[in-house]
This record gives C-alpha cells, sequence and structure tokens, in this order.
C-alpha cells in the first residue's frame, strides 16, 4: 500500500531569522492605520506577522494537508473498490464508515480499536505519519516568524520606554504576553497536531489584546474570554429581558418562557434580570441564529468540553476522539465552590431556607441552614463570579449545552444545577443532565458564547 505524503513547502531554516530581523524591523510608522489601537508602529507590525503567517505557515500547511486528505480519500476508495470485489461487507462498511467521517467531519480518528480493520490501521498510520511531518513543518515555520518578532518587540518596548511614550511601552508588553499565551496555546492545541484536526495555525496577538477585557453586544450582554477555548463565554445566563427581545422580534408570540413563576412564587425584584426559563434546547438554537444575525457575529450554546474548561475541571476529564458527555470521566470532588461541602455562605443560589418560608407550594428537601434569600432564581450576577470571571456557573438554573449526551444522538445535556438542587451529586461541576431537545422546564435555561473568529 503507498499513500503520497506531500508536506508542501520546506520549513524555514533558522539561519533566515537575521533576514526576518531586519525585515520586521524595517517597518515604519508611515505605513500604520491611525485609527488602530496599537501604537501605528506596532500596528504595522502586527500586519506584517499576519500577512507572513499566511504566506509562510498557514498557506503551506493548508496545501499539504488537502493534498494529503485527497490522497487519503483517493485509497479509501480503491481500498472499498477491492472489499466490494471480495465480497466482504464488514470490510466495505468500516471503509465508508471512515470515508464519511473524512468527507463531512474532517476527521480521521487518533485512535484505532479491536473493530478497526487490519488494512485500516495501516491507512491510518500512514497518514498519522504524514500529519505529523506537516505538524512538525508549520510549527518550525511559525518558529522562524515568532522568535524575531519577540525580539523585535522587546527592542520597541525598550525604545518607546526611552522616548516616554510609557502607555505605549505598556501595550507592547501586553502584546508580547499575548503573543506568549496565543503561541502556548497552539503548542497544546489538540487541534493542531490530531492527525485530521482543523488547521488552526494563526496566531492573533492584536486580537488576544484587544478581547482581553471582553466584549458587550446591544443588549447589555457581557463577554469574556475563557483561556482554553476559541470562544468568549457569556458571563451571566441569558436573561428574561434578552429572550424577551427576541422572542418581539422575531414575533414568536406567547409561550412558556413567559412564565417565570415556580412553586407558587414568582419573582417580582429585577424580574427581567432573571435567568429566562422553561426554554428548550431548540428555543435556545433560535436564539442563537437571532442574535447572530442582529449583531454579525457568531453565537452558540458553549460545547460540554468549553463548559468544563469554564468550570475548571477539563484537566481531568480525559477527552478523546471517541469520548461524549455519557463517558467522560466525572469527577466527584469538585463544587463551582471547590472541595468542601456544604456551600459556603454565598456560593450562590440553591435550594435553601428561604424557598420553603416563600413558595409554599414546594417542600421539596433543602440545604440545611443555608440561606440565599432567592426562593427560585434569582437575578443573574447576584452572587460572586468564578476565577475566570463568570456567573452563577453552579445553581440558578441548568444551562443547556451543544453536546449531544451519547452517540445514541437522542438527548442534549444541561450543566450546573439549578436554585432546587440540594443534594452533593447535582451541584457537582461534573454533573450532567440529559433531556430531549424539546424539553421545556421551569429548572432550565442557558448561557451563549461568541465564538472570537466571528469578530
Amino acid at each position: 500500500m503507498s499513500l503520497a505524503i506531500p508536506i508542501g513547502k520546506a520549513a524555514l531554516p533558522l539561519s533566515k531569522l537575521a533576514f526576518l530581523m531586519g525585515f520586521l524591523a524595517s517597518v515604519t510608522a508611515s505605513a500604520a492605520d491611525p485609527s488602530a489601537p496599537l501604537p501605528p508602529e506596532l500596528a504595522t507590525l502586527d500586519a506584517q506577522f499576519v500577512a507572513l503567517q499566511s504566506e509562510r505557515v498557514s498557506g503551506p500547511f493548508d496545501e499539504g494537508l488537502q493534498k494529503l486528505i485527497a490522497g487519503y480519500l483517493e485509497r479509501l476508495k480503491t481500498m472499498i473498490a477491492e472489499e466490494k470485489a471480495a465480497r466482504n461487507l464488514d470490510g466495505v462498511v468500516a471503509l465508508e464508515a471512515e470515508q464519511e467521517s473524512v468527507v463531512f467531519k474532517g476527521i480521521v480518528p487518533e485512535t484505532d480499536d479491536g473493530k478497526t480493520p487490519e488494512k485500516l490501521k495501516e491507512l491510518r498510520g500512514i497518514y498519522r505519519e504524514a500529519h505529523a511531518k506537516l505538524v512538525a513543518a508549520r510549527a518550525e515555520n511559525m518558529k522562524t516568524l515568532t522568535l524575531p518578532l519577540a525580539a523585535r518587540l522587546v527592542q520597541m518596548e525598550g525604545d518607546f520606554t526611552k522616548g516616554d511614550r510609557i502607555d505605549d511601552a505598556k501595550t507592547v508588553r501586553e502584546y508580547r504576553e499575548a503573543l506568549g499565551e496565543s503561541t502556548a496555546k497552539a503548542a497544546g492545541d489538540p487541534g493542531l497536531s490530531a492527525p485530521g484536526g482543523e488547521a488552526k495555525a494563526a496566531l492573533q496577538p492584536a486580537k488576544t489584546l484587544a478581547l482581553k477585557d471582553g466584549v458587550e453586544n446591544s443588549l447589555g450582554m457581557k463577554f469574556l474570554p475563557v483561556k482554553g477555548t476559541d470562544v468568549l463565554f457569556c458571563i451571566h445566563e441569558v436573561r428574561y429581558k434578552d429572550y424577551a427581545a427576541y422572542a418581539a422580534e422575531a414575533q414568536t408570540g406567547g409561550g412558556p418562557w413567559k412564565d417565570q413563576s415556580a412553586g407558587g412564587f414568582t419573582p417580582t425584584d429585577r424580574a427581567e434580570d432573571h435567568p429566562v426559563i422553561r426554554v428548550s434546547w431548540d428555543d435556545a438554537q433560535k436564539f442563537c441564529t437571532w442574535l447572530s444575525k442582529k449583531e454579525g457575529k457568531l453565537y452558540r450554546l458553549p460545547t460540554d468540553q468549553e463548559w468544563s474548561i469554564a468550570v475548571d475541571i477539563s484537566r481531568d476529564e480525559k477527552w478523546r476522539s471517541d469520548t461524549t458527555p455519557s463517558n467522560v470521566f466525572k469527577d466527584q470532588n469538585t463544587f463551582p465552590w471547590g472541595n468542601a461541602w456544604p456551600p459556603p455562605k454565598g456560593a450562590g443560589n440553591y435550594s435553601d431556607v428561604s424557598r420553603h418560608a416563600k413558595a409554599p407550594g414546594d417542600n421539596r428537601p433543602l440545604l440545611e441552614g443555608y440561606d440565599d434569600t432567592f426562593p427560585t432564581t434569582s437575578p443573574v450576577m447576584s452572587f460572586e463570579p468564578n476565577k475566570v470571571g463568570l456567573y452563577d456557573m453552579g445553581g440558578n438554573v441548568w444551562e443547556w449545552v451543544e453536546d449531544f449526551y451519547d452517540n445514541a444522538k437522542k438527548d442534549r445535556v444541561l450543566r450546573g444545577g439549578s436554585w432546587l438542587n440540594y443534594e452533593p451529586g447535582g451541584l457537582l461541576s461534573s454533573s450532567r443532565l440529559r433531556k430531549t431537545p424539546d424539553t421545556q422546564h421551569h429548572l432550565y435555561g442557558f448561557r451563549v458564547v461568541l465564538l472570537s473568529s466571528g469578530g
């Protein structure tokens, strides 16, 4: 068996560093965009860095990857024909499944299992070896750009400091830090090294720097970047008023979401700032579609893995290509507030004594001695945020996420617990619920994320 392994252009040798250093240092302020938020010298340097990445890094890699995938698919086509001729149904089924995965998902599995035919294992092995060479070439190409850029930034910071441009010097330092964060993230990003993973090689330190303090959209929804993801999380759950704006503009009419009552209690204090409830996964998808069109950016539900990163338990979950929320490792010791039980005062909105006092229609168990003063939902951001700046990642309402629960692809996933939870199992950061996507319930809401690539 043979498979062409196009690697694209060869990596630039490190001897080119001096040339690139001089090229980058020669950039002048005259070509800069005066409206750029960066000092003009840095803005131009950044533009040149992005352009060089396209020419020297992502371009060769993308070209090589396309050829590699094309060769893989061509070989699969030949193997399928061979298996049909040999009347081997199992072989045909396995190879056609592989073909579909590569065509529609762009993914070649990272690992094999006992059901993988030997011929397919061999083909995957060839692909992985070729892909690894592409990744290594890309890393070397990137290194030839980032090393002189980092050196030029040090020089620029010093020049600005000497010239009494202290604010500009601080910006250059922040840019350097953003470059370091982007480089470290790229080095540890499975999408960069996994066979068939997306080609997300471009480093955008200026964009990272611009998003550091977050953004706010026209509804007043606030978003912060979460390290380890490519999205900005809304710091709060979607509020009643956010959903009402969507319903009014989309002319959806009435719906269960308008009813904020539960257990005989209806919130009146800042009712529009409470999370919207009685919305299904399907409803959340329609909201995201509307919001994306309205804002001209890409909004969606967070994935299950992104949610775990945002609540700081992803390191232990051991995600693989075949992992789903149903079979992922679930930490049994971590809560949104830490590892102690019961939750300390002010930890969040959970089942408490105020619920029994003010919602007489609901006499289910509670956290003895715990009083958050909210018998049902609370206005978003009523409690302290977690360490990445997100509120209500535990309690208030269960939050829909993007994923199917398992490979049956019937149920969707909710995370985070609610105001009615009182037992440890439901309040663990790793806890998941599974519900059909049309389920509407007074404990269920959602939050959205903004794709950083969406502007």
